[in-house]
């Protein structure tokens, strides 16, 4: 598992058609800037956290394959890492209240938003860091393969 990397893009539908259609023109403007300019990167499966040293697991619904593996390989070991990674004891559900604020690492987290807050006012903000580019347990840093995303070029 430690030599093993993925294939990750960016070219991913998050929202059905009949979803996509109820969008208003800022969610739509939103969408379509995420998914223009098409970034494909190889990033190691398991990655040293630069702050801690621990192992991680980097997979998640933008992995699109693993690299010397083929679709139907790839889909059996991205279904296995998905349970393991959102089995319920390596999870957090927090029950919001008034004035929470939530701050995860991304370099070892994968998040999802629930549905579930009714009539109920939600503001989010997102900030995206540049930074730390993920390592392998071997130093080998991920790769661009298309697109350059700004952490990564240069």
């Amino acid at each position: 598992m430690e030599n093993l990397w993925a294939l990750h893009t960016n070219r991913y539908d998050y929202v059905a058609n009949e979803a996509v259609q109820a969008l208003t023109d800022t969610q739509q403007a939103f969408r379509q800037a995420f998914q223009k300019p098409d970034f494909r990167t190889e990033h190691p499966v398991v990655r040293v956290h630069p702050e801690t040293g621990e192992r991680t697991l980097l997979a998640g619904d933008f992995v699109r394959g693993f690299v010397g593996l083929d679709s139907q390989e790839s889909s059996a070991l991205f279904e296995l890492l998905q349970r393991r990674i959102t089995s319920p004891e390596n999870t957090i559900r927090w029950n919001w209240e008034s004035g929470d604020v939530a701050i995860w690492d991304n370099r070892a987290t994968q998040h999802r938003a629930i549905d579930d807050y009714d009539d109920q006012h939600r503001l989010l903000h997102r900030v995206t860091l540049m930074g730390d580019v993920p390592v392998d347990v071997h130093g080998q840093r991920s790769q661009v393969i298309s697109g350059a995303p700004l952490a990564l070029a240069g």
